[in-house]
């Protein structure tokens, strides 16, 4: 059984899932850092070069190896699971937890600066977390096997991290996704 992490840019799947995977004694995975190993360069110069369906292609093609995998916490990109052969693919051996954020707060989030390439090609960031998010809500929801909102912070980092991750822990238990024992 695996963890599959989906959601919006900046909602935490990298950084809960690597907590979260410590505290299931799980091996942690992210896609899109496999997809950089894959192509020897960052996500900006795949689309800058290759484009967003070559992008999907390697996408795919890490999706694959991963979901042959057991006992992993899967920090998935953004738009990984609107594929449905990669929801179909990594649903196969694994929960899908959908994490979900105020847009405010994302936005804050990733004005703090990263090296991810325009998914709209909107000029707003605030525009387009809300345009992508109208677009992907709905196969979200209907892809997840949990929700969790990921929006509380505290000035404290590590507990934040560590909080949220022992409640996902707490509601796959609940879920009955994993037994005690």
């Amino acid at each position: 059984m695996n963890v599959i992490l989906t959601g919006l840019r900046g909602t935490g799947k990298s950084s809960v899932g690597k907590v979260l995977a410590q505290r299931l004694k799980f091996a942690f995975v992210d896609t899109d850092t496999r997809i950089e190993e894959l192509a020897g360069c960052r996500i900006a110069a795949i689309v800058a070069q290759h484009g967003w369906e070559h992008f999907r292609a390697l996408e795919h093609q890490v999706v694959t190896q991963v979901a042959a995998t057991d006992r992993h916490v899967v920090a998935a990109g953004g738009g990984t699971l609107i594929d449905a052969e990669n929801a179909r693919l990594l649903k196969t051996h694994g929960v899908v937890v959908l994490l979900v954020c105020d847009l405010s707060i994302l936005q804050r989030r990733l004005a703090l600066g990263s090296n991810r390439p325009s998914l709209t090609g909107q000029s707003s960031a605030a525009v387009e977390l809300a345009q992508v998010w109208e677009v992907r809500k709905e196969r979200y929801h209907a892809v997840a096997d949990v929700t969790y909102d990921v929006s509380a912070e505290s000035i404290n980092v590590v507990e934040d991290l560590e909080r949220k991750a022992a409640d996902i822990e707490a509601l796959l238990h609940q879920a009955s996704y994993f037994h005690t024992g």
